[in-house]
């Protein structure tokens, strides 16, 4: 069976797996929708137990596909693939899901309601689309305040003289088709830390031109204290009137490196 879109997610097995696929079966776009988890990381009987339970809750237009090896492929826990956050998880499954346009989710970020119907419209007749974000709480999931930062697109925001601007994973639809050799890119990592597996494909991404935003914020983006950059964004909100929550998760999220200076 093919699917009208897929969404890939990569995990360690940590409790926000659930927050995040169960954003996916709340969407309310009309077509069917292929989630893909890959198991990282399996601490003990933890991905039994959230596999049984999302699978309890898998609405009838929603498969979901659940992948795990028994080991890890990042060099990280022991693989041969320099991404530490997956290893070749996320190339895999985006080969493996059985739809044309693949989204992708962060195991601790969630998707609001009209996300996948945005983006599948936004990609019509185009190679990859993205949508904006919010920065959020991810104790209370609330929303704090949107993210008019980093993750805004080609050519926008702090990253635009650096890099060339940014989009997040979580953000991102990609016409797989279209774009195969964008995928093993999420394998790689350009510093010995096995980070940067994300500013790849979008350094692949931005000189396709044929892409389109949502201009919509439809994707909750954790916020961790511990976040290599954790204090610009803090700096950003007070610069908003907006005092950074104290957030507590059990694992850190990766970052680009900080940029020299805002565009």
């Amino acid at each position: 069976m093919a699917f009208d879109a897929a969404v890939v997610v990569t995990t360690v097995c940590r409790p926000s797996l659930l927050r995040a696929v169960r954003s996916v079966y709340a969407q309310d776009y009309s077509g069917t929708i292929q989630v893909l988890v890959g198991v990282d990381v399996d601490p003990g009987a933890a991905s039994d137990a959230l596999y049984a339970q999302l699978e309890r809750e898998c609405p009838r237009h929603v498969v979901l596909t659940w992948m795990n090896l028994g080991y890890s492929t990042s060099r990280r826990h022991g693989g041969v693939h320099a991404c530490g956050y997956g290893g070749s998880l996320r190339s895999a499954l985006s080969f493996c899901a059985n739809a044309r346009h693949v989204a992708y989710l962060d195991d601790d970020d969630w998707y609001e309601p009209t996300h996948l119907r945005r983006l599948r419209a936004a990609i019509e007749g185009r190679h990859w689309a993205y949508t904006l974000c919010w920065y959020a709480d991810p104790d209370s999931g609330r929303a704090i305040c949107e993210d008019g930062l980093e993750s805004l697109g080609p050519g926008l925001g702090c990253y635009a003289q650096r890099y060339g601007g940014f989009v997040r994973p979580s953000a991102l639809m990609i016409d797989k088709l279209a774009l195969p050799e964008v995928l093993h890119l999420w394998s790689l990592s350009p510093y010995p830390g096995g980070d940067g597996e994300d500013r790849l494909v979008f350094e692949a991404l931005r000189h396709d031109a044929s892409h389109a935003s949502t201009g919509e914020h439809t994707v909750y983006y954790a916020l961790d204290p511990r976040d290599a950059n954790a204090a610009l964004r803090a700096q950003y909100m007070r610069s908003r009137g907006i005092t950074p929550p104290p957030v507590s998760k059990p694992d850190s999220t990766r970052a680009l490196p900080a940029p020299a200076a805002q565009a």
